[in-house]
């Protein structure tokens, strides 16, 4: 969309997996991983791209949790780094209290747009199963 850039701009959207906030330093955290960023792309692009950029933004789980309400920061749950954290999702239903569902990146299947709409489409089965809808 012609608003997502300044004129004659182009829009790139750069996604690191971030921990949950536990007291890191996300000052240096940032500062460290834009730069590991800038040279990967600047190598595979063989050009220098910082010169280019004109507008900036950085999202860190400070500012997520600030501007989401996200449990320290964290998009997919507060446990999201280990190999086995896709296996200890919340489930999207809890049989022991009646009509409560969960939906969204930290539960079952998982994050990111298409499986939060899959979470989504779960309970929505669900609920139709339980009530014949």
């Amino acid at each position: 969309m012609k608003e997502d850039a300044p004129e004659g701009c182009e829009n790139w959207f750069v996604m690191v997996n971030a921990p949950a906030d536990a007291g890191q330093n996300w000052d240096a955290l940032r500062r460290k991983t834009r730069k590991k960023i800038i040279r990967i792309l600047n190598k595979r692009l063989q050009t220098d791209i910082e010169p280019w950029i004109a507008v900036e933004e950085v999202a860190d789980p400070l500012t997520i949790e600030e501007n989401t309400g996200s449990e320290k920061g964290a998009l997919y749950g507060v446990a999201s780094n280990s190999m086995f954290s896709a296996f200890l999702r919340h489930p999207n239903h809890l049989s022991g209290i009646e009509n409560l569902y969960f939906t969204g990146g930290s539960v079952h299947p998982g994050g990111g747009i298409p499986l939060c709409l899959a979470s989504a489409g779960i309970v929505d089965e669900e609920i139709a199963q339980k009530y014949g809808g």
